[in-house]
């Protein structure tokens, strides 16, 4: 008669294979999560500069200072988000004159850097994402306290 030979079954590897399968997809997902939450919080700074630079420009207190006072308003709320504001392009720009009831258009760009993410450089060959923002505010009639 024939013996049946049982092989045991030994599973001390699988866990390992396991691990070794799933891991790629974990790193996928992990450069994902930071490559996203960089470029949202990325452009909430973008848009809060841009507002911030529109608010300080329309209510100057003097006529020649609106542009300056929102260029500088701008760079220090991208500072405040620990950006380079020298990096950055901030525009403030007025609709025709800079008289009251104009429109002021602030516009901020900034080029984000994402070649130190993992397997960002398949979509983002230069490593670089440009991001813009752009707000449009109307220079207050009333609280712009101007000489004439």
């Amino acid at each position: 008669m024939r013996k049946l030979v049982r092989f045991k079954h030994d599973e001390r590897g699988q866990a390992l294979v396991e691990f070794v399968l799933i891991l790629p997809f974990l790193f996928i997902i992990l450069a994902a999560l930071i490559y996203f939450g960089r470029l949202v919080y990325s452009s909430i700074a973008l848009n809060m500069a841009s507002y911030d630079a529109c608010r300080a420009a329309v209510e100057s207190l003097r006529r020649d200072d609106g542009q300056a006072q929102g260029l500088t308003a701008g760079r220090e709320t991208l500072n405040g988000f620990s950006m380079s504001a020298a990096s950055a392009r901030l525009t403030v720009t007025p609709q025709g004159k800079w008289e009251r009831g104009a429109w002021v258009r602030c516009r901020t760009a900034y080029t984000l850097k994402v070649n130190d993410i993992p397997m960002v450089q398949l979509f983002h060959p230069g490593g670089a994402v440009p991001l813009q923002a752009t707000r449009w505010s109307r220079i207050q009639t009333w609280r712009s306290w101007w000489e004439r």
